[in-house]
């Protein structure tokens, strides 16, 4: 007998032990020997399919059968060892071919339990005189024409089992209308399942979806003939349940999976352990669990999945050559498990796990490379969950070794070069080296380029790659980079159905590198197409799936890009929903949620930042704070939150001015410095963040040391950085600014020159178009003008010249930086003209300030400097300077309230206030008298109005119109902000200066309209614009106002006169002040301030507690300062008005500069017997900080319960005691009478009962230390029993009831020495707080007088027992003619002072 016709095939994919032993031959063997072979011959590795091409002759073999076998061997290139795979007994050959003698083709399916390999053996026989077969008959030929034989049946198996890889459809299809003839149950199901198997290889090498469902039909029909009692039900239940998988993977049907899992389950539940077949089917069945997880990323189809590969190693024995398949499918789902859970006890697991099952396999074993690579995955996500680069430079050990162990022609080779790619990427992430970014790209492009077209991973590879050019993108900015990625992201969409599990991400990868070309070029259309793109990515993501969190976190970013480009409120509300979400869905374990609560704190700031609500910017912070917390020590993303941390904070001191807010910061971004290696790439940013921080608080503090320490750290940060990367012009222009800094600072020429130097670098690495440039260009001019004022080069001038017209020429109008570059050029020329004047010169100047001022753009404190430039020089030219001022007193509350916290508020208008004054001077030279007096007004009234009535100009349209209100903040704050500012998300650069420009005008005309719209409201006809004239003539129906203003120009005192009391007209009279200079004013204040010093009277805590010793000349010097305001400034208003002694007409001053802190009403001379020369004969004077403060003063109506409070405090901790405060507040109580006294003594004035008793009081009384703060005045106070109740405290506390306050404390009513335009002291914080009239001391005053003072004051007022507020000044004026003709000296009865009413 002769078997001919040979065919032996191998499970398929082909078994990995035969991938470098592909020939075999089939040999006849008794008790060991062979006595007969075919020769070896190679078979398909796609198909495992072995085709003999001669008979195996069986003549020799014994007539017992008995020990009779046929074995498979395996021939292995380059090696003289045969390995005997499989081996068939000879009672399965002699009892098919007996029981089925008319069949000429047989099959043998089932090998030896002891067999490596499972095979299958088809052949056909030939009879011959063999001596174990000798059949009696023949076959029989005689069937009717439309029957199918046996034997035409396995001939035509036969033909599919050889050409699975090769027969047409149509051949398919033939054979199996040949299947659906045989009528024998058993035979019929093999037969229909082997054809269902031919479709489904089609399929797997056409992709031809019909194939797969004429698959998936056959194996169906190939079931309903297997009971489940058959000995195939569970091959043909896998089969079946795996063709089923193949088209859940395609449609995405859950059904498809549901009853693929239930198939391979039923496979697995007919199967006993022992039978090694078990292991197929529980792989399907694993395999299946992991797709739909894959698909919808429920954790429970994961954890099946591992627990399936886990039961299926332990049924294997470790020398199973199929050991290393089946842990081949458990590394990737114990990652996706690990990635899912971020349990660290699963991924500890599985790293000890692979590093036993590396060791246990021999070298050369072909599932060796296969374990490694999953020992490199596993160590990888170590380091990805703690970053200790160990662990990553372990990975990328393990991954080269089973990349070095993998031939090129392997079918693993493509995964395991993206493996080692992946890491290498990784490490340019943590490090920075880009040749860890270059050897990544090359891994990926080799990948690429072994993977065939038709390759189902080619898509995935593609993917990847295109991920590698966008971080070269990022890295070195080349365009051309950027586009491959976009170009070859694109190819892995196009190449992805569109129910792939894979196809969300991939256009999520998309979207974000065609995002990276908007933020380089700006284009919109990108913008737009990268959240459509991000959107269908979310969409595609089943809810519950592990990565949906991730695809949200991603769009919240593209479309919170499109809020900072567009500035539409709804795009900014739907990205903090998508980060919302993208954080609600994150579980607490999973390394990401750092991150996206990092994103989600980042766009509430930004909300922050539109809005200006401050409870978005604390819970900015807070979320900032938890990512963090969440963040392991070690972990590389570390620094990076920390350093956010920080910037948060800072963006709380820039609202507040909040010195700690600062130093908190500069404590985050230092410890982030620290916390990031040596080399990283981002270390050069963070030392530059830094750098910039602690300059602030120089800036603040004016610590050369901080200024000091500022500049190593962006020096450091400069030479980090290559001269090719985008970020180092940056880099060098912040080192410049620092050097420039200390060279204003310390005069050192060299910081100058090496100022300049950085800046020319700056330029010239910055590219050409770059939106940056501009700004570039004139800092480099400004500081050649420096050098030319302090080398009067004029070759610097006409360069500085020439760089900041480059500067403006670059920059389109209606960007809001170019009224800076106008303003910066006109300097420039200004200098110009100091030194040679040309009439060109000047109107060009004139042009550049004038063009600077009156843009609708640009910071508004810049436009006021223009402006006031402008005016200058009109003045001086001839020109009319009125509508140049008026330009100026216009922008005030813009620079005064937008965004500029109070303390910010003093520092800024101290500089406007002598632009106050020039304008009030200049409107007086031209007669102007009515501008002059409500520009006086107004640019005085500006820090009280913001921090009383108008700490926000919208606080009242706020009460009225609230959606109006928060229109114009939110517009405003955008336009006083930086519209070119970087990305809160991105560190890409500025936006196109165009489309900066094109934003800001339409946020100025939206602003401009929003304005006119409030001032047709009623009550807000002057909303932001000073008050008509005759709206403040009132203030006058008392007596004379005298506004006294003092400019280098010249000085006047400008009165208003009330025609009577019924007349609400009133004259305005204007005395000029000739022999008065601001030069004498500062003289004057000078002399004053020494004076207080020298006496000690100016302490911070010292209510004197006796009578105070006269030191040596100290009444003259006083009493001269007091002749020479009463010679120089007083006498002449009072001959001015004609008043005559004894009148005791009132009269209120309102003085500006020096001036404002001077005791003019103690003006006159005292150190002779000359009567009538002292201004307390004529008049009894008040003051007022505003007129404004005084209009609509009259008396409250009397109300039942009229309640004073007294607070005393004869101790008060960590100050000196003041025993005569208790006395006094019982005077007041005495004096009172019935009238309901509220008195706080000692430990119960604490500063929460006290602005208690104030809001329900109308007279207030505090007799105890007073303290001012010269630094920050809104820091000045009452020092209480538990704290200081300062002056912003009470600002922001209105006192409805409040009438009248009697401030016997020192320093009431000393006045902040730095806001040179305005007293701002607690006199005139409890007047703006509600109080109509209001006592107080310019210095500290003496515990004993206090109560004379207070006794004499209170009689007066309270008089009949009818409270009356209106006496008290005339009150105060009594009691200190008493003290001062008691023989007081000056430093007892001088400081006593009423304000108001």
């Amino acid at each position: 007998m002769e078997l001919e016709d040979i065919l032996v095939t191998s499970p398929l994919p082909l078994h990995p032990s035969l991938a470098h032993s592909r020939r075999l031959s089939v040999r006849v063997a008794v008790d060991g020997q062979i006595y007969g072979k075919t020769p070896f011959v190679s078979g398909d590795p796609e198909t495992g399919i072995w085709k003999m091409n001669r008979s195996l002759k069986m003549h020799k073999v014994p007539k017992s059968g008995k020990d009779f076998s046929l074995t498979i061997v395996a021939d292995t290139k380059g090696s003289k060892k045969k390995s005997i795979l499989a081996e068939f007994e000879a009672s399965e050959l002699l009892t098919r071919v007996d029981a089925r003698s008319d069949s000429r083709y047989h099959e043998i399916s089932t090998c030896h339990p002891s067999s490596l390999i499972q095979f299958t053996i088809s052949y056909s026989i030939k009879v011959s005189s063999s001596p174990i077969y000798n059949t009696s008959g023949s076959t029989t030929t005689g069937r009717s024409p439309v029957e199918i034989s046996t034997d035409k049946l396995k001939s035509e198996e036969s033909s599919v089992a050889e050409a699975t890889q090769t027969l047409s459809r149509i051949d398919l299809e033939n054979y199996y209308a040949i299947v659906s003839q045989q009528e024998a149950r058993k035979t019929r199901a093999r037969a229909l399942n082997l054809a269902g198997y031919g479709f489904y290889q089609l399929y797997q090498d056409n992709h031809e979806f019909e194939d797969l469902e004429r698959a998936i039909s056959i194996h169906e029909e190939a079931m309903q003939h297997t009971l489940s009692s058959d000995s195939r039900f569970a091959e043909h239940s896998s089969d079946l349940g795996r063709v089923l998988r193949m088209r859940f993977d395609v449609k995405g049907n859950k059904v498809d999976i549901d009853r693929a899992m239930a198939l391979c389950q039923d496979a697995v539940n007919v199967t006993i352990d022992t039978d090694k077949a078990i292991i197929k089917w529980l792989v399907s069945l694993g395999n299946c669990k992991t797709s739909r997880f894959d698909r919808f990323g429920e954790i429970q189809d994961i954890n099946e999945a591992v627990s399936i590969w886990k039961q299926t190693v332990k049924l294997m024995e470790d020398s199973d050559p199929n050991m290393h398949v089946v842990l081949g499918n458990l590394g990737p789902s114990l990652q996706k498990q690990c990635k899912r859970s971020g349990r660290l006890d699963d991924l500890v697991w599985a790293i000890s796990f692979f590093e036993s099952a590396v060791e246990r396999m021999p070298d050369g074993h072909a599932g060796k490379p296969n374990l490694l690579s999953n020992l490199g995955s596993f160590v990888g996500l170590s380091f990805e969950h703690f970053g200790d680069v160990k662990d990553l430079e372990r990975s990328m050990s393990f991954q080269q070794a089973a990349l070095d162990l993998t031939p090129d022609d392997h079918s693993q080779k493509p995964t395991r070069l993206t493996n080692l790619g992946n890491s290498f990427g990784l490490r340019f992430k943590r490090l920075g080296d880009v040749k860890d970014l270059e050897r990544s790209i090359s891994l990926f492009q080799i990948a690429v380029d072994l993977m065939p077209e038709s390759h189902l991973d080619k898509p995935a590879l593609l993917h990847n790659l295109g991920a590698s050019f966008q971080a070269r993108f990022g890295r070195l900015a080349d365009i051309d980079d950027l586009e491959k990625s976009i170009s070859f992201a694109q190819a892995a969409v196009d190449l992805t159905p569109d129910n792939h599990p894979d196809k969300s991400s991939r256009l999520n990868n998309l979207g974000n590198s065609v995002q990276l070309r908007f933020e380089r070029f700006g284009d919109v259309v990108d913008l737009e197409r990268s959240i459509s793109l991000r959107q269908v990515a979310v969409d595609l993501m089943p809810d519950g799936h592990p990565d949906k969190p991730a695809r949200l976190n991603d769009l919240g970013i593209s479309v919170g890009l499109r809020f900072e480009r567009l500035g539409n409120i709804e795009d900014l509300k739907k990205s903090i929903s998508f980060h919302q979400a993208a954080v609600d869905l994150t579980p607490d374990s999973h390394p990401d949620k750092p991150t996206r609560i990092s994103n989600l704190g980042i766009s509430i700031e930004l909300r922050f930042e539109r809005v200006g609500d401050v409870e978005d910017l604390e819970r900015a912070i807070s979320y900032q704070q938890a990512a963090v917390n969440l963040t392991p020590d070690g972990h590389p993303d570390k620094p990076a939150r920390v350093s956010n941390l920080g910037s948060t904070i800072q963006s709380r001191f820039d609202r507040f001015k909040d010195v700690r807010d600062l130093e908190r910061s500069i404590s985050f971004k230092q410890a982030a410095v620290d916390l990031m290696p040596d080399g990283h790439r981002d270390k050069p940013s963070l030392l530059n963040n830094l750098g910039n921080s602690v300059q602030l608080i120089f800036e603040r503090l004016g610590n050369v040391q901080d200024l000091e320490k500022a500049i190593s750290f962006k020096q450091a940060a400069v030479d980090l950085t290559p001269d090719g990367h985008p970020d180092k012009p940056g880099w060098l222009n912040n080192l410049a600014n620092s050097v420039e800094s200390r060279f204003e600072r310390l005069g050192d020429f060299n910081d100058l020159e090496k100022s300049i130097s950085l800046f020319q670098r700056a330029v010239d690495l910055m590219p050409e178009g770059h939106p940056s440039k501009p700004g570039l260009l004139n800092n480099l001019g400004r500081c050649f003008q420096l050098r030319f004022e302090r080398l009067e080069d004029n070759e610097d001038l006409e360069r500085s010249i020439s760089f900041k017209q480059a500067a403006v020429d670059l920059t389109p109008d209606g960007h809001p930086g170019k009224p800076a570059y106008l303003n910066s050029l006109g300097v420039a020329f200004l200098d110009k003209l100091q030194r040679s004047p040309n009439s060109n010169d000047l109107q060009r100047a004139i042009a550049l300030f004038s063009t600077a001022a009156t843009s609708p753009v640009g910071p508004s404190i810049v436009r006021f400097q223009a402006a006031a430039g402008w005016a200058r020089l009109s003045h001086l030219g001839g020109q009319n300077p009125l509508i140049a001022f008026e330009c100026a007193i216009n922008l005030l509350p813009q620079v005064a309230w937008l965004g500029i916290p109070l303390t910010n508020q003093h520092a800024q208008l101290t500089k406007a206030g002598d632009v106050v004054r020039h304008a009030v001077a200049v409107a007086i030279e031209l007669q102007e008298y009515e501008t002059a007096i409500q520009w006086a007004e107004y640019g005085r009234s500006i820090v009280w109005q913001n921090l009383v009535s108008l700490r926000s100009p919208l606080d009242e349209l706020n009460k009225a119109y609230p959606e109006l209100a928060m229109r114009l903040e939110r517009i405003s704050r955008q336009l006083e902000g930086s519209l070119s500012r970087h990305s809160n998300y991105k560190e890409e650069g500025p936006l196109p200066l165009q489309d900066v420009a094109n934003k800001a005008s339409t946020l100025a005309s939206e602003r401009d309209k929003i304005i006119e719209q409030v001032r047709r409201l009623p009550g807000f006809e002057y909303f932001l614009k000073a008050k008509a004239f005759d709206k403040l003539t009132p203030v006058a129906y008392e007596g004379p106002v005298a506004i006294i203003n003092v400019h280098e120009l010249r000085s006047d005192a400008l009165i208003l006169i009330p025609h009577d009391s019924q007349d609400p007209n009133v004259s305005i009279v204007n005395i000029p002040l000739e022999s008065f200079s601001y030069d004498m004013s500062e003289k004057l204040f000078r002399r004053f301030s020494q004076l207080l010093s020298s006496e000690g009277v100016r302490a911070r805590d010292s209510r004197q507690a006796g009578r105070r010793l006269p030191k040596k000349k100290m009444k003259g010097s006083l009493g001269s300062i007091l002749a020479d305001l009463w010679v120089h400034v007083v006498k002449h208003v009072i001959d001015g008005l004609a008043y005559q002694p004894g009148d005791n007409s009132r009269i209120w001053w309102c003085a500006t500069g020096p001036l404002a802190f001077l005791p003019i009403h103690a003006a006159g001379i005292y150190d002779s017997d000359v009567v009538w020369e002292k201004l307390s004969e004529y008049v009894v004077s008040s003051y007022t900080p505003t007129l404004t403060a005084i209009l609509d003063q009259s008396l409250p109506p009397m109300i039942e319960k009229f309640q004073i409070l007294t607070v005393a405090l004869p101790s008060t901790p960590n100050a000196p005691p003041l025993p005569s405060t208790e006395s006094e507040v019982r005077q007041v109580k005495g004096i009172a009478g019935d009238i309901c006294v509220q008195n706080l003594t000692s430990a119960e004035a604490t500063t929460v009962r006290v602005m208690q008793g104030m809001k329900e009081s109308n007279w207030i009384h505090l007799a105890c230390h007073g303290i001012q703060d010269n630094k920050e005045s809104m820091r000045s106070g009452f020092l209480l029993h538990d704290k200081t109740l300062e002056l912003s405290e009470i600002i922001r506390e209105p006192l409805p009831k409040a009438d009248f306050a009697f401030l016997s404390a020192c320093q009431t009513a000393k006045g902040d020495e730095n806001v040179a335009e305005e007293s701002v002291h607690l006199a005139a914080g409890m007047l703006f707080s509600g109080c109509k009239g209001v006592i107080g001391t310019m210095w500290s005053i003496q515990d004993n007088d206090a109560p004379k003072v207070a006794k004499a004051v209170y009689e007066w007022m309270l008089k009949d027992g009818t409270p009356n507020r209106k006496e008290a000044a005339r009150a105060l004026h009594e009691a200190v003619r008493e003290l001062r003709e008691s023989g007081a000296d000056f430093l007892s009865w001088v400081p006593f002072i009423h304000m108001g009413r």
